[in-house]
């Protein structure tokens, strides 16, 4: 039996706790002589068989301790060993990676590393984001290219040797780490290929493994299996072309892989995320065969010619051939083609295309964001050269341990963790900034500055701090940094320069240098009890950035990243239940865990259920049809009434500013609240709607999602009952005069035995302005005007007066070049057949809007009244924060 070893001794660090180990060594918790916390890997002498492979895996381990803090992708090696003997172990000291729950926010007792196989252990056989995902795949692909083109392999990548620092995945476990090509079998079961470990080919196969694990949620064993439910939506494609490049990868015929290289696999995921086509390379069997067939051609050659002339001639079509040259500006960008090939450098020789053929160029160029270009050749390219000139925006963030220079020339020096301005801030600089803010308390001072002086400028903390926001906001704008960094004030507090005026010091004023560095990021995992509610994150300070996630996000713990430190308000609701909201305050690089547990609310809306909101209007399910390019149909419940004089007055008394006269000018009944209200212009209908969503999100019976509108033209034919129409088109191009009565073909207006609807009929002759001559014949529905809502039968949806009483506005124009609007249903005057067709859309003219002074007044009428409908909506598409500048700062 063989006796435990003691604790490692490593010089300079006080070794706290084992924290992880395996086949091929152990990782200690250590604390360094600066109080840092670090990782240190022990690889010891008796777990290898020979003195051989110790040494080759330690000169791995060296080879790589200089590569590895070249890129943000790697975990960095700060210092490389051996034991005090030189003989019972080696050794490297690394950066520690986060803690699984409290992220950078360490407690050496309890820490425990996050690590991608960490964070499928907290959602088990559940994808995690497919953003996510492609994120992650970029950063290691990166990493493997990197590592690659150094000479070396990884030889064991799986997900537990992917570890987060900063909420960012690095590749961790380089102690596998050797010279490409060794064949010394090592690595995990499942993630190596059927060829075997060692290659570069190798790791990328098992970072495809990895890839498939995190997002099937499913064991690598089971590949290609899929999970048992695909997203939906616009996600779902993006899922599957990340499988797609997955399989791409995973092939187990090395020969079939259209993905090999890391390289490869870090563009097309790219790709992915920016939203842009893969490019697909011609497979070189193509090629082969391609010169195969010409062979074949030269071989026969002479006969095919002979016969061809002992043939009559057929006209020959000739393929007209253009030029196109592109230009950009600035110039000396390289333009590639579609398959990646190098072109030239701008501005380029004559490019020859065939005329008509579609191109897409891609312009690259250092300091300046990628161009995707698109080209079709016009048949004037045949005569004269098509120029083609782009404009390039400047993309300058800084980079990883590399000098920086921002939008005011201000240059920059890599620090620990970010860039420090070489030199205090100074008179050009400041001036610029006291342009936007003209009251900054600063004084300059000139100094000398090793080259001869400089003028400078000392201020407070608060204007420096304000002078900082201003550089961000304004390097975002130029393309100089991302969403992703902040800048911080770095304060000179000991300057104490011969010549500082009395007032500086006084008040304080010292110099300063701005600090770019990357936002340190906190992390939420939120569950929600039932699970599928809505969740909305908003930063008190960071607003941009506010984003809501949808119930299909929270089937399970939703995990948020890059959230930004301080107050947050987490909103969190679910139809049927009551809204609730928390305010958290979130640390830098904090993980905090939510749980949500939702109270029933019978008051609340559920959209698939009949539902009576906060003013007794009645609603009903409507089934919408899904647009074209959508499998989803619109969720939306339809008033089963015109909206009622009452209704209207709570929204009257509500907003005293309001148009008081929305009264007819003749006697409604006794009892006119139940009638329908009107005299109601489009924009009052509208105003209407977006004051009772305010009141009822307010009272917990609506979420953010959901909003009452008018009807869409499309959405009144459903209710109706006219189906066929075409949704993606104007209501003009829909109005084809279908003769057709939403009671049948008959008229007058009479289903079986039964009034259907209040028109002009012969008690209408008593109401002012109507003539025996416009009404009905034989018609009598008992009402001289308008009539209380729901006073006759219901349609198969069970809507109410979708015939008759008053017109309803809906919500688009008639035309989209006209400025028409358009008013359905016919109302209490209607008598013609023809405007009592379902089909039948009453035009409005509408008041031009003008660029200055007053609205113009819409147009009403007392036949004029509406209907609402309420209508959910997804919440906005969650981009992924833009990942291009993780590569600055790590």
């Amino acid at each position: 039996m063989n006796s435990p070893r003691p604790d490692p001794i490593i010089p300079d660090h006080e070794v706290l706790r084992k924290i992880g180990g395996g086949a091929y060594g152990e990782v200690w918790l250590a604390r360094g002589v600066t109080g840092a916390l670090r990782a240190v890997k022990v690889l010891w002498r008796e777990d290898f068989e020979d003195e051989r492979s110790f040494e080759r895996e330690f000169e791995g381990i060296l080879k790589f301790e200089p590569i590895s803090r070249d890129h943000p992708g790697m975990v960095n090696i700060l210092h490389v060993g051996r034991s005090p003997d030189g003989k019972a172990f080696y050794y490297y000291v690394m950066e520690l990676g986060d803690d699984v729950i409290a992220g950078r926010d360490i407690n050496p007792v309890e820490y425990e590393a996050r690590t991608l196989r960490s964070d499928t252990k907290r959602s088990p056989n559940r994808p995690l984001d497919t953003s996510f995902c492609i994120d992650v795949g970029v950063r290691l692909a990166e990493a493997l290219r990197h590592l690659h083109d150094n000479g070396l392999a990884h030889r064991d990548v799986k997900p537990a040797n992917v570890i987060f620092v900063a909420g960012r995945a690095k590749l961790a476990d380089i102690g596998l780490v050797a010279a490409r090509g060794q064949r010394t079998f090592v690595g995990t079961e499942g993630f190596v290929p059927p060829e075997g470990p060692g290659s570069a080919q190798a790791d990328v196969y098992s970072l495809g493994k990895v890839l498939y694990e995190i997002a099937t949620g499913k064991d690598r064993m089971e590949f290609p299996e899929l999970p048992d439910e695909l997203p939906v939506g616009s996600e779902r494609k993006r899922w599957l072309q990340l499988n797609q490049i997955i399989c791409d990868i995973c092939e187990p015929h090395l020969s079939k892989r259209r993905i090999s290289s890391a390289g490869d696999l870090a563009d097309a995921l790219r790709r992915l995320q920016e939203g842009k086509r893969r490019r697909r390379r011609r497979p070189v069997g193509a090629f082969i065969a391609m010169l195969m067939v010409l062979g074949l051609a030269v071989y026969g050659g002479w006969d095919m010619i002979k016969e061809h002339f002992d043939k009559p001639q057929v006209p020959v079509v000739m393929v007209r051939e253009g030029r196109i040259r592109i230009t950009s500006d600035p110039a000396e960008a390289n333009v590639f083609s579609e398959s990646g090939e190098l072109i030239g450098t701008t501005p380029t020789e004559p490019i020859v295309a065939r005329v008509g053929e579609e191109r897409v160029f891609t312009l690259k160029k250092d300091g300046f964001r990628d161009v995707e270009l698109p080209v079709k050749v016009p048949a004037s390219a045949a005569e004269e050269t098509l120029l083609i000139s782009q404009k390039m925006e400047v993309y300058s963030p800084p980079g990883f341990e590399l000098e920086w220079t921002d939008q005011l020339g201000q240059r920059y020096r890599w620090l620990v963790d970010g860039h420090e301005a070489v030199a205090p801030v100074g008179e050009k600089e400041w001036l610029k900034f006291k342009e936007e803010k003209p009251a900054a308390n600063g004084e300059i001072m000139e100094v000398p500055d090793g080259k001869g002086k400089r003028r400078i400028v000392l201020t407070t903390r608060g204007d420096a701090r304000d002078f900082c926001w201003w550089l961000a906001r304004t390097g975002r704008e130029a393309g100089y940094l991302t969403d992703r960094h902040q800048v911080t004030v770095h304060m000179d507090e000991s300057f104490d320069a011969p010549g500082i005026s009395e007032r500086a010091k006084k008040e304080g004023l010292k110099p300063f240098k701005p600090f770019v560095g990357v936002i340190p990021f906190g992390r939420l995992v939120i569950t929600t009890q039932p699970d599928g509610a809505t969740v909305t994150i908003r930063p008190k300070d960071d607003i941009e950035r506010e984003r809501t996630f949808s119930g299909e996000d929270t089937l399970g713990p939703l995990r948020v990243e890059e959230i930004k430190p301080g107050e947050v308000d987490v909103i969190v609701w679910m139809e049927g239940y009551k809204r609730i909201e928390k305010k958290i305050t979130l640390k830098e690089n904090e993980l905090q865990e939510l749980h949500f547990n939702l109270e029933l609310f019978n008051q609340s809306v559920v959209m698939e259920k009949d539902w009576t909101n906060g003013l007794g209007m009645k609603f009903v399910p409507l089934s919408i049809p899904p647009a074209v390019g959508s499998v989803k149909k619109m969720e939306l419940l339809a008033s089963i009434w015109e909206t009622r004089v009452k209704d209207f007055d709570a929204y009257l008394r509500a907003n005293p500013a309001a148009n008081q006269n929305a009264r007819p000018t003749f006697f409604q009944g006794p009892n006119p609240e139940d009638h329908p209200v009107v005299n109601i212009k489009r924009e009052e209908a509208q105003d209407f709607c977006r004051w009772l969503t305010e009141e009822e999100r307010r009272q917990g019976r609506l979420t953010d999602l959901h909003r009452y509108r008018l009807p869409t033209d499309y959405e009144w034919s459903i209710m109706a009952g006219l189906i066929g129409e075409i949704p993606e088109v104007s209501p003009a191009k829909r109005d084809l005069g279908v003769p057709v009565f939403p009671w049948g073909t008959q008229f007058p207006p009479v289903f079986n035995g039964k009034n259907v609807g209040n028109f002009a009929d012969q008690s209408a002759v008593a109401a002012p302005g109507v003539i025996p001559a416009r009404t009905i014949t034989d018609y009598n529905d008992g009402f001289v005007t308008t009539a209380p809502v729901g006073s006759f039968e219901p349609n198969a949806q069970r809507i109410y007066d979708l015939s008759g009483n008053v017109q309803e506005w809906v919500d688009d124009n008639y035309a989209s070049n006209q400025n028409y609007g358009v008013l359905r249903g016919g109302s209490w005057k209607s008598y013609l057949p023809s405007t009592l067709y379902t089909g039948y859309r009453f035009t409005q003219q509408m008041p031009e809007p003008l660029i200055d002074g007053p609205k113009p007044d819409e147009p009403f009428d007392n036949t004029f009244g509406f209907r609402i409908v309420l209508a959910k909506e997804s919440p906005p598409k969650q981009e992924t924060p833009p990942t291009n500048s993780i590569d600055d700062n790590g």
